[in-house]
């Protein structure tokens, strides 16, 4: 078994004493692969549908697959080739097609409607932080203000999807919930502050609603936006299942699960049906799981499990990730008893 030192204690009832009325069953995350496109947009909104009749869930959602990357390359090229504005305009025009298509797919029209306004809300507001590049240069600050774009545009897509389907579903805007400090592009979770506004947040929610947070990102306590660093939203999803006091996580992706090597690339690669938690972790923190290296750290010591689970198949296994002594029982959606 790979070792790797223990990780910070961090205890949920260390972190505030603002009662919860109602744990979260779950907390539900979902990546770029599962909201990149209208069919597997669809297949989120009815693994939500089916996991919510188990309780309370908070949904967790990226940006739509490839985004970030855009975002990314759209600002590195514009820096690079003397501000450029027809950079910006063909990634604002990109960005919308984008989304609209998006948008078109999975939402009704008055919803539709809604929706173009958020977007060119902050479209408008990615063209307003590109003009301070112009004019104050490149800094790390204005990049993770780039890339939460792509967050800030998915997740009312997914929040107004849920709305059409019956659901009271709140969009949360995480950066009024999650607190880092100003380590930009992978910014430091400070964790008493932001259990605190968490915890008051959920406690704040009607019983009923099916909270969709953006992942990947947060703002210091300035206000300044921040981002978590590469693949982010599963740490964003785990930090909310540990101050929540989540029965589980579950992450969905594109593949089924975790397995003894890339199976994009490695036909023997065998997917691993359940993992230990200690070894989980010994893995993530090397890099050796796919995920975000933070990931494990605030399940660990909650004694919370995790499955990871394919939104192209919501029915297979998956892998679970368990702690000692956790049964499969308390996972949320339900574990299926074989592929």
């Amino acid at each position: 078994m790979s070792t790797a030192a223990s990780p910070s204690p961090i205890s949920p009832s260390s972190w505030s004493n603002v009662p919860l009325a109602a744990r979260p069953v779950a907390v539900l995350k979902f990546g770029g692969s599962s909201v990149g496109s209208p069919e597997t947009f669809s297949t989120v909104v009815d693994v939500v549908s089916e996991s919510v009749k188990h309780g309370p869930i908070v949904v967790i959602a990226s940006a739509l697959a490839r985004v970030t990357r855009l975002l990314s390359g759209a600002l590195e090229n514009f820096t690079t080739h003397h501000h450029d504005e027809g950079v910006v305009d063909e990634l604002v025009d990109t960005l919308r097609r984008r989304h609209l298509d998006h948008a078109e797919a999975a939402l009704r029209s008055d919803s539709l409607e809604a929706y173009r306004l958020i977007l060119d809300d902050h479209l408008s507001r990615l063209r307003t932080v590109f003009g301070r590049v112009r004019e104050e240069g490149f800094s790390p600050a204005l990049r993770d203000s780039v890339l939460a774009a792509g967050e800030q545009m998915s997740v009312p897509i997914l929040t107004l999807a849920l709305q059409d389907a019956g659901y009271l579903a709140p969009h949360c805007d995480a950066t009024q919930l999650v607190v880092t400090d100003d380590a930009f592009g992978g910014a430091n979770v400070q964790l008493t502050d932001s259990a605190d506004r968490i915890r008051r947040w959920y406690g704040g929610l009607d019983e009923k609603a099916i909270p969709v947070v953006a992942g990947f990102i947060g703002a210091t306590r300035a206000g300044t936006i921040t981002t978590l660093g590469f693949e982010g939203s599963d740490y964003s999803a785990a930090l909310f299942a540990a101050i929540l006091e989540a029965g589980a996580l579950t992450r969905y992706t594109d593949v089924n699960g975790l397995y003894t090597s890339d199976p994009n690339t490695d036909a023997n690669a065998e997917r691993l049906d359940r993992i230990d938690m200690e070894e989980a972790y010994a893995r993530t923190e090397s890099g050796a799981l796919g995920m975000h290296p933070k990931t494990l750290r605030p399940l660990v010591h909650a004694g919370i499990p995790m499955q990871v689970r394919s939104i192209l198949r919501p029915q297979a296994r998956g892998t679970c990730i368990l702690p000692t002594g956790v049964d499969l029982s308390v996972i949320v959606p339900p574990v299926p008893a074989a592929d």
